[in-house]
């Protein structure tokens, strides 16, 4: 006799999430582990195939890519191609977002004093995503599958280190960081001031804002290798984690880990600085 099982509860849908700067360091490899974990994702690239590229190489099928990941063609500071990243096919809004656009250096016959192919990028890219998901949610509210109010995403954020209040970086870093980068740290302290922003409008549920050491190239070495630390929000913290370097693979290894497959409640509403 064959038995007949009950109707078992409908999982939850899967998470979407919506990557801006995906093909970047970080940003990628937080995407690649996304992918690898059965997510579904959508990212913005100016160049497709050029992101396709990258996700071959790093051993990611077609047939992956094809099923968990929709490129939007474009780049940040156009509205309609970020609403297209922001809104899945199903009509709703992503639940996570992961922001990892930066400004590409220039070369200039000062070394230790460049500038940025566009020194504005960062504070103009964020700003266009947050009126898009603003005008998303109050131009055309979009409801949830139990005709709910969806919630806001979470937004996490890639920044860096040297600019915050509390010293963040060694002693021996800070004339280099203060030369050479007040043009890219002034256009990440309003990106970050507008994140701020965003999350008391009830724009957004919440952020993390991840500020990495300087950067390097290099195998992932785990989490176990990573120090972290933080600041901001209602309580004091532990204080930024002060060092050198961190990988680029270590960062989005971290923000994969702790944001996207789960979130680490004490992270919220913080600015986190990551190092090794």
């Amino acid at each position: 006799m064959v038995g007949i099982l009950p109707p078992s509860d409908p999982s939850p849908p899967s998470p979407t999430i919506a990557f801006f700067g995906a093909t970047g360091g970080c940003a990628l490899a937080a995407l690649v582990a996304t992918l690898e974990a059965g997510h579904h994702a959508r990212a913005l690239a100016r160049t497709p195939q050029k992101l396709l590229d990258l996700l071959q190489k790093r051993g990611l099928s077609p047939q992956r890519t094809d099923s968990n990941l929709v490129i939007v063609q474009g780049n940040a500071k156009d509205p309609e191609a970020v609403t297209k990243t922001l809104r899945s096919d199903s009509g709703t809004v992503v639940d996570k977002i992961i922001f990892g656009i930066g400004g590409t250096p220039k070369l200039l016959p000062n070394p230790l004093k460049p500038i940025l192919d566009d020194p504005l990028v960062c504070q103009t890219s964020i700003s266009t995503i947050l009126t898009s998901l603003s005008s998303l949610f109050s131009q055309n509210p979009i409801p949830s599958n139990d005709e709910q109010p969806q919630p806001r995403p979470l937004l996490t954020a890639i920044s860096t280190t040297g600019m915050s209040p509390k010293r963040d970086i060694p002693l021996a870093m800070i004339p280099l960081y203060h030369w050479a980068l007040p043009i890219p740290h002034a256009d990440k302290k309003i990106m970050e001031e507008l994140i701020e922003k965003a999350k008391t409008e009830g724009v957004i549920r919440d952020f993390v804002i991840v500020k990495a050491s300087f950067l390097t190239d290099g195998k992932r070495l785990g989490l176990g290798k990573v120090r972290v630390g933080w600041e901001g929000g209602e309580a004091e913290g532990c204080g930024p984690a002060v060092g050198y370097t961190i990988g680029r693979e270590d960062v989005g290894g971290f923000i994969f880990e702790e944001v996207i497959e789960r979130v680490k409640e004490v992270y919220l509403g913080k600015k986190v600085t990551v190092t090794y």
